[in-house]
């Protein structure tokens, strides 16, 4: 309220109306069941510092488009670099390939996001000052969101970090569909390998996998606070810094409810998915 109020913070007439029209005069448990109505609405309130007076849902949604922009080109990166790392580290199982596979993904999970998207910054947009974008030079340290080749920098920080996780998973995974008796049986028929890997040993690989793939779908979609800070990228990551800085709290709290939703409808797909993947488990719920 003194944020709102400013230099009149000290009238108190003032300050009662503006505790009526927040309703911050009523018990928390029919603020809490107002703020549920109009939330149910699709009215999340306005923002009370930064965007002064914008309704909320209107901010939430233009930063969700640039978010899923991001989401989406990290997760076709992480999946085209983790899926066939797997594989061939499952293949190749403690053959050097695999060592090599396995400090790879260590290194990616060790390596922090914002140091490496730092350096790429460093490399792209200092050293090398390569072409970025198309019809002309774009400095990647612009982070533009509108359009999805400014994104690759952060897409590929993005993308590495969860790109280890996946390919860890992927690897255990066809460790233990590589040794089930029904491979043996497909390869002792005569069947190539490649089709052994891909519609066998894959296919049947693909619930645990589909798990962590899930989970990481719905960790990009809630926002990469940090990525999107470092890159300057204006989508939900960006804007809950933002907000917290400027203790916007119905813009936080507004982030906070938008990103569980985001989790709960990523996990019922996810739910949905397994019966498309694995026939056992839609008979079994059958």
């Amino acid at each position: 309220m003194e944020a709102l109020l400013g230099e009149e913070w000290g009238d108190s007439e003032l300050a009662a109306d503006l505790r009526r029209d927040l309703h911050l005069d009523l018990p928390l448990w029919q603020q809490y069941f107002l703020w549920a109505e109009d939330a149910l609405r699709g009215d999340l309130g306005r923002s009370l510092v930064l965007y002064r007076g914008q309704p909320v849902a209107g901010l939430i949604l233009h930063r969700l488009a640039v978010t899923a922009e991001l989401a989406a080109l990290a997760l076709c990166i992480a999946l085209a670099i983790a899926i066939p790392l797997g594989i061939v580290s499952a293949v190749n199982h403690n053959g050097l390939i695999d060592h090599a596979v396995r400090l790879a993904t260590m290194a990616g999970l060790s390596i922090p996001n914002f140091f490496l998207g730092v350096l790429l910054i460093l490399l792209f947009g200092v050293v090398w000052r390569l072409p970025w974008g198309v019809g002309g030079y774009v400095s990647p340290m612009q982070g533009l969101g509108e359009n999805l080749v400014h994104m690759l920098l952060p897409a590929v920080v993005l993308g590495t970090a969860h790109a280890a996780v996946i390919t860890r998973f992927t690897r255990a995974a066809m460790l233990d569909v590589l040794s089930q008796d029904f491979v043996r049986t497909a390869r002792a028929m005569g069947f190539s390998e490649r089709r052994v890997l891909t519609l066998y040993s894959l296919k049947n690989a693909m619930v645990p996998v589909l798990t962590v793939v899930g989970n990481t779908a719905g960790a990009l979609l809630d926002g990469a606070v940090i990525t999107e800070s470092v890159f300057r990228i204006p989508g939900l990551g960006n804007l809950m810094v933002a907000s917290v800085f400027a203790r916007d709290f119905p813009v936080v709290q507004a982030l906070v409810l938008v990103a569980v939703a985001i989790r709960i409808v990523v996990n019922l797909t996810v739910d949905l998915l397994y019966g498309a993947v694995d026939p056992r488990i839609r008979y079994a719920a059958e």
